[in-house]
């Protein structure tokens, strides 16, 4: 009975190839529409957004790879063929990343990446800084300004006064 058993795990073993994992043409025409209509989505959201968005799926993983693929670009009659050839081989990529996940037993989390829409609102923001600090350099060099002035005109009183003082005495030798 064990001799059996053991005969049929043997043979079960050796049934299975090293590599049952490995598909060549997972993909279809269809998934290659899929990622053309996504296209413009994916452009407006980013990579990030877009795997969310599609729930991280093996497909949607495929079209980021193909995105930015040079096959991706490539116009002649054959392209959806070749976008099947490089989706597949990128099929093969996303399993063995699963498999070396699975087989060191640590899932991360992706890390976020800053959006261009966070970006330009940390951007404005830090003009926004800068634009405070500059006005309030300006309200210094304004006060210094009035005070300059209020000194000016001081001055422009104290050289009518003298003026008038002088017409005075000029006057009052003749």
């Amino acid at each position: 009975m064990l001799k059996y058993l053991v005969i049929a795990i043997i043979a079960v073993i050796g049934a299975v190839p090293a590599h049952s994992y490995q598909i060549d043409e997972y993909l279809t025409e269809n998934d290659m529409a899929y990622c053309e209509e996504n296209y413009g989505q994916y452009r407006l959201i980013g990579s990030y957004q877009f795997l969310e968005r599609e729930q991280r799926t093996l497909e949607s993983r495929v079209c980021v790879h193909l995105y930015g693929d040079p096959v991706w670009g490539y116009e002649g009659s054959d392209r959806v063929q070749r976008l099947l050839e490089r989706g597949n081989h990128y099929v093969g990529v996303e399993i063995e990343k699963s498999a070396e996940v699975a087989r060191m037993g640590v899932v991360t989390a992706p890390e976020k990446p800053v959006s261009d829409l966070e970006r330009s609102e940390m951007r404005a923001t830090e003009l926004e800084n800068r634009v405070k600090e500059l006005e309030a350099k300006i309200a210094q060099k304004d006060a210094v300004i009035l005070e300059q002035i209020k000194v000016i005109m001081q001055l422009v009183d104290r050289i009518k006064s003298i003026a008038h003082q002088t017409a005075l005495i000029i006057q009052g030798m003749f």
